[in-house]
């Protein structure tokens, strides 16, 4: 069952994931050396990156044990304003002293989308060696129809069962998309969701209390093998969780 935290409000649950990204990163490099973390685009994890820029997480951060890479990413170029990686450059690697060499970028210019999620793959593949790439963080987020990470309801993707990355054609943005499969996201060792405002409290609903009849959504397919699921959460997002609890 996964771990449902609620929150009064969005600063308190960015202070509750920010607090949950150290111990998980602390936690990590003192059993295995390192901290693979993915993740997430969007307004609530802007929050949490600025959050982390900030002492004490800026300062207790092992950084140079932490290896980054996205979840996914729009088809933009990285200096564009949708850019998820933009965005956590902005708020937060640029303000650490994360190693360049640590940080997994998402290719977006002057390659083909195909060649792009085969790149990341490979990329976080060698950090594995010859292990199995498990994550040791994914943060994902919630949109109000369901997706997660670039997983949209009715796209291939969902449909890949090999691959730790796809190129993802969205016809509901008209656009492509990088994103994490089912396959990564499920074997990571932790995958907390962020989610807050009224918006998500549907999507949210159906994702963890879905009745017969009801559509399955992208995010209830997340299912960590063995590994832990999170949600955190404020007021507004949980409201349509109070009758379907017990």
């Amino acid at each position: 069952m996964p771990d449902v935290r609620v929150f009064p409000s969005p600063a308190a649950l960015t202070q509750a994931a920010a607090n949950l990204v150290l111990a998980s990163a602390e936690e990590a490099v003192r059993e295995r050396g390192r901290f693979v973390w993915g993740l997430s685009g969007g307004s609530t994890p802007e929050a949490l990156y600025r959050k982390l820029a900030e002492p004490p997480y800026s300062t207790g951060m092992p950084w140079r044990a932490t290896f980054v890479f996205w979840g996914d990413e729009r088809w933009v170029p990285t200096d564009h304003p949708d850019s998820n990686q933009r965005m956590a450059t902005e708020a937060l690697l640029a303000h650490g002293p994360a190693a360049r060499a640590n940080i997994i970028p998402v290719p977006t210019e002057n390659i083909s989308p195909d060649e792009s999620s085969a790149a990341v793959e490979d990329a976080l593949s060698r950090i594995s060696g010859d292990a199995p790439v498990r994550p040791d963080l994914l943060l994902l987020g919630l949109g109000p129809d369901g997706h997660t990470a670039s997983l949209f309801p009715g796209t291939s993707a969902l449909d890949e069962r090999e691959r730790l990355f796809a190129a993802n054609w969205v016809p509901q943005m008209d656009s492509w998309r990088i994103t994490a499969t089912l396959p990564l996201i499920n074997a990571s060792r932790h995958v907390v969701f962020l989610a807050q405002g009224r918006d998500k409290a549907e999507a949210l609903r159906l994702a963890l209390h879905q009745a017969d009849g009801e559509p399955l959504l992208p995010a209830a397919l997340v299912a960590p093998d063995d590994g832990t699921l999170t949600w955190l959460l404020d007021r507004q997002a949980a409201s349509g969780l109070a009758r379907h609890s017990g």
